[in-house]
This record gives C-alpha cells, structure tokens and sequence, in this order.
C-alpha cells in the first residue's frame, strides 16, 4: 500500500514537472523579439518630421551680440503672463516656454503673433531670427519641445508617462524606458493610439518581427499611448489562488511521501 501511494506521488509530480517544461519551451519563443532581424541588415527607416502641434510648449532661446537687448526675451523662471490671441488666450511661460494656442500661435514680444502649428523646430526657429533681425543684431534662435510625452500601459514593468527626448524615440526605446515587459506581456500585438487631425487612430505592431522596422508606428508620437496586452497564459485572482494551492498540495505530498519512505525503510 505504501508502494503505490509513493508511486502515485512520484507519478502525479512527474507529470506536473513535465508540463511546466513544456510551457517554459512553449512561452519561449513568444518572449523572443525582432525574430529574422538578420535578414533585413541594412534596411532603410524613414526617419519621422516632428512638427508642432496646437498645446506644444517650446522651449525658445533667443541669443544676439547683443546680451542687454536679449534678455527681454529670455525671461526669468517663475513670472507667467497670459497674451489674448482672437479670443484665445496665448500663454507665455517665461522661463520655460512659449504655449501653442488653439489658434496654433505663439506671441514673441515686438514681434507679435507667429504661426507655429505645422512647422518644424528648425523652420520656426528661422522666422523667429528674421522676425528679429531689425530689433537685435546677429540673432540666433533655437527651439525645442518641452512637453513632449507619451503613455505607456499594461504588461510593462513601469507603467506610466514618459518624457519624451526632444529627439526621436522608438517603440522598443519606449518599452525599454518602461523596463521591458514583463513575462506575460504580448509581444504580436502592440497597440498604439495616436491623434492625427484631432481624431484617434490605432496601429497594431508585432515587435517580435522585425517588420516593426516597416511601421509607420515604429516611431512614437507626442501624446501616443502604448497598451501591452497580456497573454492568455496570464492567471485570474482565482487561477493563481489555485496555482497557489497547488503547489503548496504537491508540496505536503512530496513531503508525506519521503516520510512513507523513511518509515517503510
């Protein structure tokens, strides 16, 4: 009797081993990435133009021969003044940027009203310098974004906003700045929201191909969302409570069995 209670113990913990085996070589490839990257070396990527937007915050630096007549435009930290636009209000945060209005406007003090919405940083930044050739002498303009962020949600292991650098950013630098996915985190089927013209649109990407490469969402966006589906093979509360018990069962079963076999000694 003894026997065929320890060989039923070594039998049912056989099984359960040979299934998490399975499962480990299984969930394997589904964590692996950029699968066949080799074969594309040397693929092209279209680099994306950031241009601004309506509510972008710029970061504006305005420098000239001419140090005393600069600095009304580099204001200091800490003042705000609010600037009416056709009804809207334009918002200059002095020392830290110039608000794009809903009109897509920033107002640049002598200057007046300049339209920003729709122009790269380099394009604003040269008629910012033309505007104030007769004001400064040899001026020199550089432009920034300083809002640029994106949100990143779901089978990450830091969740949440991320600054964007004022320069480019990828998908897998977004999950990486996210401290990667996390072992349930779906790799085939990455979704990202975007705003294009005021209405949202979604794109699927499978970063476990490098295909990715190829996606007009391989490149993130200001104001992006990012959401990691989980895997099916993701417990409930209920399935890890049961996993739970399971393994502390099979544990009191090893254990009773290597009494069984020390007392049948």
């Amino acid at each position: 009797m003894n026997l065929k209670l320890l060989s039923l113990c070594f039998f049912v913990i056989l099984i359960l081993f040979l299934s998490g085996c399975g499962a480990t070589l299984k969930n394997h490839q589904r964590r692996l990435i950029l699968q066949g990257a080799d074969s594309i070396s040397g693929i092209s990527i279209e680099d994306p133009t950031l241009l601004i937007k309506k509510n972008d915050l710029l970061s504006i630096v305005i420098h000239s021969d001419n140090q005393e007549a600069t600095e009304i435009y580099n204001q200091n930290m800490g003042a705000t003044t609010s600037v009416g636009s056709g009804g809207a209000n334009n918002l200059l945060l002095m020392g830290r940027g110039y608000q794009v209005d809903e009109a897509g406007m920033i107002y640049l003090h002598t200057v007046g009203l300049i339209k920003a919405e729709g122009k790269t940083k380099a394009a604003l930044a040269r008629e910012i310098r033309d505007s104030l050739m007769p004001y400064l002498k040899q001026p020199y303009v550089t432009v920034r974004f300083a809002n640029h962020r994106l949100t990143i949600l779901g089978e990450v292991m830091k969740p949440g906003m991320i600054e964007m650098p004022d320069q480019k950013i990828s998908i897998l630098d977004a999950i990486g700045l996210a401290g990667d996915l996390t072992q349930f985190g779906r790799r085939d089927n990455v979704l990202v929201v975007r705003e294009v013209d005021g209405k949202k649109v979604t794109g699927r990407i499978n970063i476990g191909n490098a295909s990715l490469y190829q996606s007009p969402y391989y490149y993130l966006q200001q104001n992006d969302l990012v959401y990691i589906e989980p895997t099916r093979n993701k417990p409930t509360g209920n399935e890890q409570v049961l996993s739970r018990n399971l393994t502390i069962i099979t544990s009191v079963v090893s254990v009773v069995a290597l009494i069984i076999t020390l007392i049948s000694r």
